[in-house]
């Protein structure tokens, strides 16, 4: 994605004939030494990606003395004559393209300014003026689900000084000065009783660079009613930067949390060496390929019981983490207590993590399980395990993708606690 313009210009020095003599017999009786400068100007192109109507000879063309003070400005280099009178000293060139919007579709911004350079009496100058690209790139891409499923979708972009909205079909490039950027996601789609509901999601690239594509990909799945959201951040040239994304509520999470994306992969709910009330505890499993933020989702029992995760707490892909009744129910790092904010009945439950949101209003369903349905085992002492080898939301949720743990944990209990299953036989 790298562009650039150079701009070759040639200072030469000459002097300039004066007849001291004849000014001090007839003029003021002082004589003086103008210098003059020739100017050449040639105007070399690489990796050019202008559009074809934007030519260098329109740029802008500035000559600033060390101090910063302009010694000379022409509109377009078409306008500079051959030749410029310089006084000696010290210079710099500035040269940039006539368009810094602060934000526009197909609107490429560039921008150079050369090293200092001596402008000396009689002598042959010459400096090269690098104009390089020097706005922020972004477009959005809409996956096939958000396509396909939904019946509208924007997705606006924008600094303090300007914006631009990415509607549906929008395949141009956003062109903004290298600010600070807000983006934010308006997806509606259509429930099963007709009602339509409108999503917001938010995040930022708090820092982008110049001469730096980030590419926005948007999307979204809708199962059972509820939609799932994932933003995603890829920026071609340089390193993926890892942007944050919030809800409206505005809490920052690292993106919606896809349906499936996070598994229920043990539960024990009837403990024999604690008490329930000490010793139960659920695990579950990053089945994603990449890693989640649990901080802010929401784990929930029934639509009864539910505690929102205070903790920033990150969990890599292919990894296990435990909730906890109390600190003593299993003693492993991977693990956050939720105290009596959840209780598992002996009998079967509904097992369920959400999305940011409110407890009475939870967010878009990420998994859930009803472990007392036919086929569940039962588990006195132990606990149940989905699996090792069916990691997936489909076979998660059969009752026959589970079996009671064999291998004893901290307790004296049977589990395997933040750790792969046992596998079933």
């Amino acid at each position: 994605m790298k562009s650039f313009y150079a701009l070759l210009v040639f200072l030469m020095m000459i002097p300039f004939v004066s007849c001291q003599k004849e000014e001090r017999e007839t003029g003021t009786g002082k004589g003086t030494l103008h210098i003059n400068v020739g100017l050449d100007i040639q105007v070399v192109e690489r990796q050019s990606l202008l559009k074809s109507t934007q030519q260098t000879e329109d740029f802008k063309v500035v000559i600033y003395k060390a101090d910063g003070t302009v010694a000379m400005t022409f509109e377009t280099v078409m306008e500079m004559p051959e030749i410029i009178e310089l006084e000696t000293g010290d210079y710099y060139v500035e040269a940039h393209s006539d368009n810094d919007l602060p934000a526009a579709f197909e609107n490429p911004y560039y921008y150079g300014i050369s090293d200092l350079f001596t402008i000396s009496s009689n002598a042959q100058e010459s400096v090269t003026v690098t104009c390089q690209l020097a706005n922020t790139i972004v477009s959005v891409v809409y996956s096939a689900n958000i396509i396909d499923n939904f019946l509208d979708y924007t997705t606006t972009v924008s600094s303090v000084t300007g914006s631009l909205v990415f509607s549906k079909g929008e395949k141009r490039l956003g062109y903004f000065r290298t600010l600070p950027l807000e983006i934010l996601v308006e997806l509606s789609y259509q429930k099963l009783d007709g009602t339509q509901v409108t999503k917001t999601l938010s995040g930022s690239i708090p820092d982008p660079l110049a001469n730096r594509h980030y590419e926005i990909q948007v999307d979204a799945s809708i199962n059972e009613g509820m939609a799932t959201f994932q933003i995603l951040l890829d920026e071609t040239v340089v390193q993926v930067e890892i942007v944050e994304i919030s809800d409206e509520s505005g809490n920052q999470q690292n993106g919606a949390v896809g349906y499936g994306e996070i598994l229920i992969t043990e539960i024990m709910y009837d403990p024999s060496a604690l008490s329930d009330t000490e010793g139960e505890w659920f695990e579950i499993y990053n089945n994603s390929g990449r890693t989640i933020n649990l901080q802010n989702l929401i784990l929930a029992r029934d639509d009864a019981n539910s505690h929102i995760i205070a903790d920033p707490i990150e969990l890599p892909p292919a990894e296990y983490f435990v909730f906890r009744r109390t600190d003593l129910a299993v003693d492993v790092t991977n693990s956050h207590t939720y105290g009596s904010d959840i209780t598992l009945s002996n009998t079967g439950a509904v097992l369920a993590i959400h999305n940011e949101g409110t407890e009475t209003d939870p967010g878009a369903l990420i998994f859930s399980l009803n472990y007392g349905e036919t086929g569940f085992p039962g588990g006195s002492g132990a606990s149940i395990s989905l699996n090792p080898s069916l990691l997936n939301a489909a076979d998660a949720v059969l009752g026959s993708s589970w079996c009671t743990s064999t291998s004893a944990y901290s307790t004296g209990d049977l589990g395997t606690p933040g750790e792969v299953n046992d596998p079933c036989q």
